[in-house]
């Protein structure tokens, strides 16, 4: 339990005290108990205020609202009504207070990008826990503590889930959280007043332009997470893709705005003059690259497949050199990485292979395929979809991207939500030209099905777009759906032999 008083900053407080108790946070009136601060938030389609009533009857002792027209309804009503200018701001410094301001006894990492930040936050886990660190990690596919899965998981979660997630990391012995933050989560001041140890950016490629509605707002959103990181930690380091032209921008905008200082910097990519990424070689089970630091030239070898798993690897791998980690150490280490379940994740067939990627963006779809280009010694089959109620303008460009990269192309749906699986799919055709190379199948385990039984000598098949998740979104319903586990089904029961 705290008091408000211990949870405010500069909000105004219009009736009661800041005596008053507190003993749970939430922006959610279903979720209130008694004695709670509910956040009243103007969101995007839903308005908090409109739940005001339901938090009091569920027992709220304080009333955090936006809006000032609320306040003479809230008069004589025996609760404590705070008014703040930005409740998403509050919501988060006052979690932050409630859970006792976690970050600041850990070690917090953002990585964010389009591509790439499950991985790289795997590595950077990884890396730390072959150091000797207990390492927690917040990401896409779980959060967990060492080998202690605390849930599954999503990006960035809300506020109270985040502040008390970190607490919940330290109490159990965390001594670094590798997290991935979302562009949704920068916007929406989800992870604001975390004091961050630093900051990683992979690139920024087209997505989630059903939220941003430009790749100007997306840029800026997750410019904003570099804001926020020195906003709490002026001594935060930073590892940046400067391949990428939006990473050119963050590091401008690090160095010549925010006046980082150089030696907290470190720059990655084949452009780079700080960690520069030289030549590589391929293999289906393996892969080598050179690079330069400083004025040492040298090698990795990894496990890891492909060339975005360069990119990947690099962004960690600099980041820690900046860190003070050995470098000897990093390289030695590599080998030992462990590849991330559906990035990149190989499953053999009778004389062909599988594999199962998340690849969702045109960006990534377009990464996978060229990579598998380079060590492709038949054909390439690729199985994918796109989201249903999410960005509808990169469906033709990963059309497009699988026509271009793809002997045969196999279109089926991902998680449909609630749009017509079909009509994703014709979106989707609108950017492919040579229609007699697709063949389309809505069921995904049929197109599944499908492709190994198509599939001859040495052919590559690419499951895309779901990579680790365990579920498919049809309608109102989440139904269990594992790629991998369909894919070793079929070719356990002999299919496409």
């Amino acid at each position: 339990m705290k008091l408000l008083k211990e949870i405010l900053t500069d909000e105004k407080i219009i009736y009661g005290n800041q005596e008053t108790a507190v003993e749970g946070i939430t922006n959610n009136s279903k979720k209130v108990e008694k004695n709670y601060a509910f956040f009243a938030i103007k969101g995007t389609s839903v308005d908090g205020h409109n739940f005001i009533d339901e938090a009091i009857k569920n027992g709220a002792s304080v009333i955090f609202i936006e809006d000032e027209k609320y306040i003479e309804s809230l008069k004589g009503k025996n609760i404590t009504v705070v008014l703040t200018d930005n409740g998403r701001k509050s919501l988060a410094l006052a979690s932050n207070r409630f859970y006792d301001n976690p970050s600041e006894k850990l070690k917090v990492i953002a990585i964010t990008g389009t591509n790439g930040k499950t991985t790289t936050s795997n590595l950077l886990a990884q890396y730390y826990e072959m150091a000797g660190y207990k390492v927690g990690v917040i990401g896409t596919i779980n959060y967990r503590v060492g080998d202690e899965i605390l849930s599954s998981g999503h990006t960035t979660p809300d506020p109270v889930e985040w502040f008390k997630t970190l607490k919940v990391m330290k109490d159990k012995g965390a001594d670094v959280v590798v997290a991935e933050v979302s562009s949704h989560a920068a916007d929406q001041y989800r992870v604001y007043s975390t004091k961050f140890h630093g900051g990683i950016f992979t690139n920024l490629t087209q997505d989630h332009l059903d939220y941003h509605q430009t790749m100007e707002n997306y840029f800026l959103a997750k410019r904003r997470v570099f804001e926020q990181i020195d906003k709490f930690n002026k001594e935060a380091i930073y590892s940046i893709n400067v391949d990428d032209e939006h990473g050119r921008r963050i590091l401008d905008y690090l160095k010549n705005h925010l006046k980082v200082n150089d030696d907290k910097i470190i720059t990655y990519g084949k452009t780079s003059e700080d960690f520069k990424i030289l030549d590589y070689r391929l293999s289906l089970f393996e892969t080598e690259f050179s690079y330069k630091y400083k004025d040492t030239l040298s090698k990795i070898k990894t496990k890891l497949r492909g060339v975005f798993n360069i990119y990947n690897l690099s962004a960690t791998v600099s980041f820690l050199i900046k860190d003070g980690f050995d470098l000897k150490f990093l390289e030695e280490k590599a080998l030992h990485l462990k590849p991330i379940k559906g990035r990149f994740e190989v499953i053999e067939g009778q004389g062909f292979i599988v594999v199962i990627d998340y690849a969702h963006t045109p960006d990534a779809l377009e990464n996978i395929l060229k990579s598998l280009n380079e060590i492709k010694e038949n054909r390439i089959i690729t199985v994918f979809g796109a989201g249903g109620n999410r960005d509808k303008t990169k469906r033709p460009l990963m059309g497009e991207t699988a026509e271009s990269l793809s002997d045969v192309v196999i279109l089926t749906s991902d998680n449909p939500r609630n749009e017509d699986p079909l009509s994703i799919i014709e979106d989707i055709l609108d950017g492919i030209k040579d229609k007699d190379k697709v063949i389309t199948i809505v069921d995904r385990k049929q197109a599944i099905e499908k492709a190994i039984s198509l599939a001859k000598e040495k052919d590559i098949i690419l499951i895309a777009g779901k990579g680790h998740e365990n579920y498919q979104i049809i309608g109102d319903k989440i139904l269990h759906f594992d790629d991998a586990e369909v894919v070793k089904e079929i070719i356990d029961g002999g299919k496409g032999v």
